[in-house]
């Protein structure tokens, strides 16, 4: 990844150059589009910079168009802070925030982004999102990210107990979204901004865990499932009769989050789906 940067305003200052950045700075590059990134140590010729919030500095930050914060930001006045001073060191000339974050507080089933959150979900970050929001910015929830090294597959192991495995048969939609998905979508806020919106993003379908697990799970998981199918009283009137490739291919199982909105709102389509096999 080469890194270009330009001395007068750019179009994107991504805070955090993690996982998504990566697929971002991609796009971004064949885009023939400037950017500039940051991370903790400067790698890869990024700004090195980090977001320590009794203390920040955001002297060594370029002004840009846009400025996409990746990370969760824990505290609501360091938002406002980071904010704040950016602005004052650019005289008050005003960009568009982005803030990164998942859809764990959208609970509704279904679920839109018009769907009130449930603030009981709040891990930390909902006082920074409600920040970006009243200033203007946007909050963009992104489903469960995949794509390069971060694969579903990798994830079926960490489901042991007869418990967690329950929970799966009981709730079956995995949703998902593609990195590469990601950054055409961050491109396009970007580019197309509206102010003060909440985004919920998937690919537009789901995935049946059920099926994940036939396909990679190891033999006592899919024991542990076979048996609760059949045993388990909530899971046998969940699911019905049947063994569990009947049940998989029954289908039925159809996507909780809605993320329609977003993709007809910009005029693009989801192109990367996972491939169980």
């Amino acid at each position: 990844m080469q890194q270009q940067v330009i001395s007068t305003a750019l179009p994107m200052l991504i805070l955090g150059l993690g996982w998504t950045g990566q697929f971002l700075s991609d796009l971004l590059v064949s885009q023939n589009m400037n950017y500039a990134a940051t991370t903790r140590d400067g790698r890869n010729n990024t700004i090195p910079w980090s977001l320590t919030c009794d203390q920040i500095d955001v002297s060594i930050l370029p002004f840009a168009e846009t400025v996409l914060v990746t990370f969760p930001v824990m505290q609501s006045e360091c938002m406002t802070e980071l904010i704040d001073k950016y602005q004052e060191l650019y005289n008050s000339k005003s960009s568009q925030w982005i803030l990164l974050s998942s859809t764990r507080p959208y609970v509704g089933n279904p679920a839109d982004r018009h769907t009130p959150l449930d603030r009981s979900k709040d891990t930390g970050r909902m006082g920074a999102e409600d920040v970006v929001i009243k200033r203007g910015g946007s909050v963009i929830h992104l489903a469960g990210l995949w794509g390069d090294q971060r694969q579903p597959k990798g994830w079926v192991p960490r489901f042991p107990t007869v418990d967690a495995l329950r929970n799966k048969l009981l709730a079956r939609q995995l949703h998902l979204i593609h990195g590469k998905d990601v950054a055409r979508a961050i491109l396009a806020v970007h580019g197309h901004f509206k102010a003060g919106e909440r985004w919920l993003i998937t690919d537009g379908g789901c995935y049946d865990w059920i099926k994940l697990f036939l396909t990679w799970g190891s033999e006592e998981q899919i024991a542990t499932m076979r048996d609760l199918a059949q045993n388990d009283d909530k899971c046998r009137d969940a699911l019905g009769n049947g063994s569990l490739e009947e049940i998989v291919e029954r289908g039925g199982v159809k996507p909780r989050l809605d993320s329609s909105e977003f993709w007809k709102t910009f005029h693009l389509e989801p192109i990367e789906f996972l491939q169980i096999e």
